[in-house]
């Protein structure tokens, strides 16, 4: 998708010229949101190609709903939502027509490359980082990146997880403690300022 002309490139300013029917503010907000969704999409499962398709197919959707949809309070949070529940769909509609033994479970998964950030004295932490993250269970791994990477409120990962809100500040909390004890079994120092480690080393892929 493209934008044109004099458009302002803020979301909530694109979404409401898109709602009124500009589909340059469509390609706007296609632009700004795009590698986010990607990011997450892939982490959910990895088939990029799938990723992709639905990405499209959810803004093409977007579009044609357009007149008829309620009001958006965080558009982010929202498309989110809207790519997980498609890709959870098209996951599953895979498996059943699939003639092959082809594994379409969704995982959530990191690698090591997400945590690794070029200060050498922040490398080791980066490392251990990551294989504490490997000992997560996939909504463990899962709420960590909705909430240090795209940012959003309790109530926007509830909706997200389809979960209430303090079970999502539990799952949250448990997550955490479970990184800080292993990093903590490695002998790194500071292991209470990892929310802040986890909002840093996301930042930085932004």
């Amino acid at each position: 998708m493209e934008s044109g002309g004099l458009k302002s490139n803020h979301p909530q300013d694109a979404w409401s010229n898109f709602k009124g029917g500009d589909f340059a503010s469509l390609g706007i907000l296609f632009e700004i949101h795009y590698q986010e969704l990607f990011y997450y999409g892939t982490k959910i499962v990895a088939m990029p190609e799938l990723v992709k398709d639905t990405i499209q197919d959810l803004f093409a959707d977007v579009w044609e709903r357009r007149k008829n949809m309620v009001s958006v309070g965080n558009i982010k949070a929202y498309l989110i939502i809207s790519l997980r529940r498609e890709l959870i769909h098209r996951l599953k509609k895979t498996r059943k027509e699939s003639l092959t033994n082809v594994d379409t479970t969704m995982q959530f998964s990191f690698s090591a490359e997400d945590f690794l950030i070029s200060a050498e004295d922040n490398r080791n932490y980066s490392k251990l980082l990551a294989q504490s993250m490997e000992g997560l269970t996939d909504r463990q791994r899962e709420v960590i990146l909705l909430r240090f990477f795209h940012g959003l409120e309790f109530s926007e990962i509830s909706q997200v997880l389809e979960m209430n809100i303090q079970s999502v500040r539990n799952l949250l909390f448990r997550s955490l403690d479970k990184i800080r004890k292993d990093m903590a079994d490695q002998g790194i120092t500071g292991v209470g300022n990892v929310e802040m480690f986890l909002w840093f080393v996301f930042g930085k892929k932004k």
